[in-house]
């Protein structure tokens, strides 16, 4: 009868270890996910970016029309001869 019981107390204690260790690790995927998914939107955020810039450094480089806007709006240069007027809001 006392070997009845301490084999159910022992499967009891077995069990009660493996679900407290599964719920552990459990836990430790669900926060490693959670990591992952925030990792996986910076980077979709940044190469986003990325190919913004690439297209913009294309541009500057391709198009002159494009470079002389980014110039005069950016560095706000301007040709020979030209005036510039401000206006205060």
């Amino acid at each position: 009868m006392e070997k009845a019981i301490i084999r159910v107390v022992l499967v009891i204690a077995v069990v009660s270890l493996m679900v407290y260790l599964f719920a552990r690790e459990m836990t430790q995927v669900y926060a490693l996910n959670q990591e992952n998914e925030k990792v996986i939107v910076e980077s979709l955020k940044l190469e986003k970016a990325n190919n913004e810039l690439v297209k913009k450094i294309d541009l500057i480089q391709t198009d002159d029309a494009y470079m002389e806007k980014i110039i005069r709006q950016e560095l706000g240069m301007i040709k020979k001869g030209e005036k510039v007027y401000r206006f205060q809001e």
